[in-house]
């Protein structure tokens, strides 16, 4: 069996049979950080043996150096690499009281770095150092990188948050709930932990160390990043690749790789694409963009044209029923975002969707947000609720949310980039969610979902100093994400609002900030205005 004849990211349930002795190692040492703290790691050699020094794959994981399907990656010893797992601090603290990724970055106490650089100059290995890893693995690579240890040549990261608080924590200002409660849960058992989390939702001095968007400049390597469109951290691996790419250091500016595929974050665990499977043609492009080349090249000097391949791959989706359109193929980018127009589709006169204000002088549309009653999560960009391109009908026939709809589609339109809407809104509540979906809206009439956003107003509009009095409409951004998608002819585009997607974030109790924790809550009288006074909008990058 070779490595190239699986997917790029391995078929793990394949590759794990042949990983060195069931995950046995050969070594197991304790290395020591700049505090004195130690952290085992477990080294894995090649059939060579210790004695021929070979470059090093280092895995940094926050669920313990044993953990599947991380563990997996230790069958790159078949191709001539030292594979070393670690542990965080976290995953040693039995107790549960520490936090994952605190001292992985380029603080005050840098564990990656210093990993690095003792296995560089260990008797291990030849002092060429990769990383790998996906998800929570990927998040320690992010976090790592501007540290910029000198022994690093290369990284291969896949879904991963560039900013914690943005990608991973409080996309939009509300807590990303159910996310976070299971990641912590897993990484942190103590609930003192998720309680400091859930009381950090302003973008502070904490969350900036947590941020590796910020501190791009200081990133030394070339990277290889992969995501997908119905991954929960989508845009933090699109912005942590614009980032490096475009603006950082001498090593990294200009060497980056991006790939996004038709998948959620189980990808390829899982074939499962919400209410579909993922398409054939979207298991992955025509070329090898497989972890074994990256680190051939970069670690082994080997000339396999990795330099050669583009900047940017992505997949543009189209309907996930197969029927025909101009979606469903891969292209490539020299640079993301990718050249489009954005196009305003205006919300108007009897919830249509117009790509003209409508001429009445103004429209208002108001829906209630019950804190015991939310719109429940159907799909979308999760974690450990069900993910993916599912139907929203069920959600769009409650009185608490508004429903907007296009004609149907003359022609094939092409979205690719950053989605947005933009509304005018005002409301009783002192503190309030707006919650806007984007679906394609099938012949039949399933209402598939493409991209979905939250806007807390009293975390993202800080500024509107009398926001308790709602004078006159105020207009708020809701990002969406990015995406790429072909809206097929005879399709028609839909945007939902309403107050809450619970549980993937948590429910507003429409009683203001210093009222969280009182147990009471609110029904939120929430507007919407349309008109050319108020043109609340959706806005589309369209690529012609």
């Amino acid at each position: 069996m070779h490595l190239k004849i699986l997917t790029i990211f391995f078929l793990l349930s394949t590759s794990l049979c042949w990983a060195k002795d069931n995950f046995v190692a050969d070594l197991t040492v304790k290395i020591p950080m700049r505090d004195g703290y130690e952290l085992p790691a477990d080294i894995y050699f090649p059939a060579e043996g210790r004695e021929k020094k070979a470059p090093c794959i280092l895995l940094r994981c926050p669920a313990g150096r044993k953990a599947m399907p991380w563990v997996g990656y230790t069958s790159l010893t078949h191709f001539g690499y030292v594979v070393v797992m670690q542990d965080t601090r976290n995953a040693l603290d039995i107790n549960g009281k520490t936090a994952p990724f605190i001292t992985d970055g380029w603080g005050a106490l840098q564990d990656g770095y210093d990993t690095v650089e003792w296995l560089a100059k260990s008797p291990y290995t030849n002092g060429k150092i990769g990383t790998l890893g996906f998800s929570a693995v990927g998040c320690t690579q992010l976090l790592l990188a501007p540290s910029a240890p000198p022994s690093l040549k290369c990284q291969y990261i896949g879904i991963a948050a560039g900013s914690l608080y943005h990608h991973a924590i409080f996309p939009g200002g509300q807590l990303h709930k159910n996310q976070v409660e299971g990641w912590l849960g897993y990484y942190s058992k103590d609930t003192g932990v998720l309680s400091f989390v859930s009381s950090q939702p302003f973008y502070n001095a904490f969350w900036e160390e947590l941020d590796s968007i910020k501190v791009a400049q200081k990133v030394r390597v070339p990277g290889f990043l992969y995501g997908g469109w119905y991954d929960t951290f989508l845009q933090g691996t699109i912005d942590a690749f614009v980032s490096r790419q475009n603006h950082g250091g001498k090593g990294a500016l200009g060497k980056q790789k991006l790939l996004i595929g038709p998948w959620t974050h189980w990808w390829p665990i899982s074939s499962k694409l919400g209410d579909f499977p993922v398409p054939p043609q979207g298991f992955s492009p025509s070329y090898d963009m497989s972890p074994q080349r990256w680190f051939d090249y970069h670690l082994k000097g080997i000339e396999n044209g990795v330099d050669q391949l583009p900047p940017v791959t992505y997949y543009v989706m189209g309907p996930f029923d197969g029927s025909p359109s101009k979606g469903n193929v891969w292209k490539t980018a020299e640079n993301w975002p990718i050249p489009a127009k954005n196009k305003a589709f205006y919300l108007g006169q009897s919830h249509k969707l117009m790509t003209e204000i409508t001429k009445e002088k103004r429209g208002v549309y108001s829906f209630n947000a019950d804190p015991k009653n939310p719109v429940p999560t159907i799909g979308g960009r999760n974690l450990f609720l069900d993910c993916g391109p599912r139907d929203q009908r069920a959600i769009e026939s409650r009185s608490d949310v508004l429903v907007f709809t296009t004609e149907p589609l003359e022609e094939d339109l092409e979205v690719t980039g950053h989605l947005l809407a933009k509304l005018y809104v005002t409301s009783n509540a002192s503190d309030t969610d707006f919650v806007v979906r984007l679906s394609d809206v099938y012949p039949d009439g399933r209402s598939i979902l493409i991209s979905d956003g939250i806007h807390r107003t009293a975390i993202q509009s800080p500024q509107q100093k009398r926001w308790a009095s709602w004078q006159k409409p105020y207009e708020i951004e809701i990002d969406l994400a990015s995406t790429s998608m072909v809206f097929a002819k005879g399709h028609c585009i839909r945007v939902s609002i309403c107050g809450s997607n619970f549980p993937r974030y948590e429910v507003n109790h429409n009683v203001g900030l210093l009222e969280m924790a009182s147990g009471r809550c609110a029904i939120a009288r929430n507007k919407i205005y349309t008109g050319p006074a108020y043109p609340s909008r959706l806005i589309l990058p369209l690529v012609e």
